[in-house]
């Protein structure tokens, strides 16, 4: 071996090892790094063209060391098992999410709210039971009355407004949760096209597969989408049997809007075969989308309960006011000729949680509201302005099973209301926690096969420091020599 030869690589040597020791410097660099994996280095020999086949030809052929690749450590079948459970378990916690509000405002709606509202309407029927002819204590009864009216009113504006909030409008459905997922569940697969093509040109940039694997495991957070690596090293997306991506195309795109009843809506559009609405609740099954729209479950049954409830008190406060079983009936009082008057107008309007409101002649005059109940087949029955019993009737209609209400009185109902959401929010938070655990189990095995292990990096530090030390030793005798051979050439 020549001198020469012998020098080139010593050179070769210090090359491969500096170009090693750049790699373990940036997997050190990148240990904090979401989404980093480490990069490892491989080594090959570098040969000169053989002259022949034999031992000391190869051996002859030896030409020093080479970087032959830097690889990135890579496990496909934890990423993609990864997404997927991921995908549940945003599904999970979304729902939960919406579920977990809807308990906290049906837990307003019983402590703070409705419940007081009740409780003193029925107080104050109490208290106009026992002076029914005092006018201050109908002023008090109706304003109890209105005000149970004005909280079923509020509760359901609360429960629209956050609905509203998750699903949107007709006229502005993008300024919602769900319009915001998918506007960023489009973004995303931009940014993976975009990524692809890179990727297409430069197939082992470690960096953009790091990237790729990254916005996958983002988009895995929104829908539960169908992933592909390709031989090429992109990843093609699928939402069901509609293709998202394909290589460096964006093939189909999802547009958010709401219908005319108010449901959340999703139009695919193919570039190649155009749009197409699609089933939103089989198309989007978990991640974040689909877990929203699992949650509104919570919620337009708490509204219909919420409706339920205020149908029942209208319905039972009317049929108190305007008690006819033909001899004994509910009476108002005539405060101008002090005496009782048949057929009174109903005390509320309305069939739903949003539009019950008060009877405004009854409002407007206090004295028709039916605080009398009589025999009218009895004579003089008119002039008894003292009967409290209808009043009394409107009291203990507090503790009264509705049938409308599966057997429960309002205040039971009520109660139950929020306990039956409480429940399936706490029901939901625990999957979602077990899911939780069990992505982050997927995640650590993944951090410890693709992961910087900083004892491992010094060890391969050492290692790359040593081979470089040793070229340059190499190196450094080369150049002794070959002065040394010049010296004695003079």
């Amino acid at each position: 071996m020549t001198i020469n030869k012998a020098m080139n690589i010593a050179l070769s040597g210090l090359n491969a090892h500096q170009a090693a020791l750049n790699v373990v410097s940036h997997n050190i660099a990148n240990i904090n790094t979401e989404g980093y994996r480490r990069q490892t280095v491989h080594f090959a020999e570098m040969r000169t063209p053989l002259y022949d086949n034999s031992v000391r030809g190869q051996i002859a052929s030896l030409a020093g060391v080479k970087i032959d690749g830097i690889t990135t450590a890579s496990n496909d079948y934890l990423n993609n098992y990864y997404r997927t459970q991921n995908s549940i378990y945003e599904g999970l916690q979304a729902g939960a999410d919406v579920a977990g509000q809807v308990a906290n405002l049906l837990d307003e709606l019983k402590d703070s709210a409705l419940g007081d509202s009740l409780s003193a309407f029925y107080d104050a029927a109490n208290s106009l039971n026992q002076n029914p002819t005092d006018y201050s204590l109908r002023v008090n009864f109706i304003e109890k009355a209105k005000a149970v009216a004005n909280k079923f009113n509020s509760m359901d504006k609360t429960l629209s407004n956050y609905r509203e909030s998750v699903v949107g409008t007709k006229d502005a459905p993008a300024n919602s949760q769900l319009g915001t997922d998918i506007s960023n569940l489009n973004d995303k697969l931009k940014n993976l096209a975009d990524i692809n093509r890179q990727i297409a040109m430069n197939k082992d940039d470690t960096s953009l597969q790091s990237q790729r694997d990254q916005i996958l495991s983002e988009i895995s957070g929104l829908a539960d989408v169908t992933t592909t690596i390709t031989a090429m090293g992109t990843a093609d997306v699928k939402l069901g049997k509609e293709d998202l991506v394909r290589g460096s195309e964006v093939v189909g795109e999802l547009s958010y809007y709401v219908n005319n009843a108010g449901e959340p809506k999703v139009r695919y559009y193919n570039n190649e075969t155009g749009k197409t609405n699609i089933n939103f609740e089989t198309s989007f099954k978990s991640g974040s989308i689909g877990g929203a729209l699992s949650g509104l479950d919570t919620l337009t049954e708490a509204q219909a309960d919420l409706d339920k409830l205020a149908k029942a008190f209208i319905d039972q406060m009317n049929s108190i006011q305007q008690y006819n079983d033909g001899n004994t009936q509910a009476c108002y009082y005539d405060r101008v000729n002090d005496e009782l008057v048949q057929n009174p107008p109903a005390l509320f309007d309305g069939t739903t949680a949003g539009n019950i409101t008060i009877n405004d002649d009854v409002y407007k005059n206090p004295d028709l509201i039916a605080a009398a109940r009589v025999d009218t087949t009895t004579a003089n029955w008119e002039k008894a302005v003292g009967n409290g019993d209808n009043a009394l009737f409107f009291y203990n209609a507090k503790s009264a099973k509705l049938t409308d209400l599966g057997g429960l009185s309002m205040q039971d109902f009520l109660i139950s209301m929020g306990t039956k959401a409480a429940l399936k929010a706490d029901d939901l938070q625990k999957q979602a926690d077990a899911q939780g655990a069990i992505v982050d189990s997927i995640s650590n095995q993944i951090l410890s096969e693709t992961g910087v292990n900083l004892d491992e990096e010094l060890s391969n530090m050492i290692i790359y420091q040593q081979g470089y030390n040793a070229s340059a030793r190499v190196f450094s005798a080369c150049v002794e020599m070959f002065d040394t051979l010049v010296n004695l050439g003079k």
